[in-house]
């Protein structure tokens, strides 16, 4: 027995509404340099967090590591993201 493929739907009014609002290119720069300052302050606080295990004022853990990359991994798919909105292209 085959599978169907079933037609996609049309999206509803209100999803429609939210895609265009997320696509809104305004609202896209805002949210861009917003991921900027977040990159910026983060940086300052992966440092500070260095300078501290470096000192020995803090011990060194993987854990603390692994969230520091992850935190750095999020914001920097978020900002290609919002570069490819700007672009016209879809979002990873």
């Amino acid at each position: 027995m085959k599978p169907t493929q079933q037609a996609p739907k049309e999206p509803s009014a209100e999803e429609q509404r939210r895609r265009a609002a997320a696509e809104d290119p305004a609202r896209v720069k805002r949210h861009l340099k917003t991921l900027y300052v977040l990159a910026g302050i983060w940086c300052g606080l992966t440092a500070g967090w260095g300078i501290a295990v470096m000192c020995k004022a803090l011990p060194f853990t993987w854990t603390n590591t692994i969230v520091l990359f992850c935190t750095f991994l999020s914001i920097g798919i978020s900002i290609v993201n919002s570069r490819r909105i700007l672009a016209g292209k879809r979002p990873w």
